[in-house]
Parts: C-alpha cells; sequence; structure tokens
C-alpha cells in the first residue's frame, strides 16, 4: 500500500502488522494531509505527523479523526484493531508469557533496539510484535500515562460507534513492565501510531 510492504506476524489466531502504519493516503488512494505537531491540537478532520526526529519505520502519527473515516487507512483486507482485538491479543500472549502474576510483560512485545529498558536478559520481543517507543502526540500537555517517550502508544477502535458526536478514542499501550489494554481514552486531536490487522 502507498509503495510499502509490511512485514507482519501470525500471533494465535490473529494476524497483525508486525511494524506501524506509515501510508500517505487512504485505502481509496486519496492523500492523508500532514501536519505539524502543534497543528493536531485544533483539527477536526484526519491528520498525520511525521516526525523527522524519529527512525522512518515509526515515524508517522494519526489523529484519531483518520480512525473515524470511511475510507480506511488499512491495505485492503486490513483493519484498525478494536479494543477487543488487543483483548484477545492480550489474553493469547499472557498464556504464553513466563511473567509472575498472571500478566505479560511489555518488552515481550518490543524491538528492545531503541528503548532504554532496566531488564538486560529479559524476553524480548517473544512475539514478534516488534513495538518501538514513539510516544504519542500529547495535544493537552496531559501526560496521562507517564513516561510517554518510552513507551509505545496505538490508536484502537471501539466494536460500534456510540450515538452522539466523538468526545474520546481508546488507546493501549505498551511499556517496559506491561501490555495495557484499552483502559484510557483521549481526545481525537492526540496523535498516534496505527498497526492493521488481518480482517479475518
Amino acid at each position: 500500500m502507498d509503495g510499502h510492504t509490511y512485514e507482519v506476524v501470525r500471533i494465535g489466531a490473529q494476524c497483525w502488522f508486525a511494524e506501524n502504519l506509515k501510508t500517505s493516503e487512504f485505502s481509496d488512494g486519496t492523500p492523508i494531509p500532514v501536519v505539524e505537531r502543534s497543528a493536531l491540537a485544533h483539527m477536526k478532520v484526519p491528520a498525520r505527523v511525521v516526525d523527522p526526529n524519529l527512525p522512518d519505520h515509526y515515524n508517522t502519527f494519526y489523529n484519531g479523526w483518520t480512525l473515524l473515516t470511511p475510507k480506511g487507512v488499512c491495505p485492503e483486507g486490513w483493519k484498525v484493531p478494536t479494543a477487543n482485538d488487543y483483548t484477545a491479543l492480550h489474553r493469547y500472549t499472557r498464556s504464553l508469557s513466563n511473567a509472575p502474576f498472571s500478566k505479560v510483560e511489555g518488552f515481550e512485545f518490543c524491538d528492545p533496539t531503541d528503548w532504554n529498558f532496566s531488564v538486560t536478559d529479559g524476553a524480548f520481543n517473544t512475539f514478534g510484535f516488534n513495538a518501538q517507543p514513539a510516544g504519542v502526540i500529547d495535544t493537552a500537555n496531559s501526560h496521562p500515562m507517564g513516561h510517554q517517550q518510552q513507551t509505545a502508544f496505538f490508536w484502537t477502535r471501539l466494536d460500534r460507534l456510540m450515538p452522539g458526536p466523538i468526545m474520546k478514542m481508546p488507546l493501549v499501550f505498551i511499556d517496559e513492565d506491561s501490555f495495557h489494554e484499552a483502559c484510557a481514552t483521549v481526545e481525537p486531536e492526540f496523535g498516534m501510531c496505527l498497526r492493521c490487522m488481518l480482517d479475518e
């Protein structure tokens, strides 16, 4: 899609992108406008930010409005994962993890190349998900999830749209310690990375 070939990984019954989406266009070929980071706070329409300070394979952020357009942003046959899709991923990986207390440790999802992990002998990237520490474009300057430069944030979506105007949208995030399911919501003006999942 858009000149990019993506690595994918099968994790349990699901097939995921093993890298972040970096398309500059919707599924129908129309462009997704690129803006500066500071502009996202004022956007009520789809937009993306390309951060030149991050590596190319995880430097593209999309606002939440991009997910809400009927045009779609994933290649044909793929979708933006729902909160329930991420819950299923978490449940499956938790069943395979050696982490204590029936949890899964975040570094098991992460390619350790650019992370500043405190652990040095963990089972990094056990599942081939290749999460990277892109952080989030926090338009509210609220820092709701702590040290964002050492966290991978991903938009997700509800399984069905609720009536009324869109006020907040769910997200998942991964840090060194944990995989955090869609337990937080933020305004769609935020900028985050995206993963696509095979629509089976």
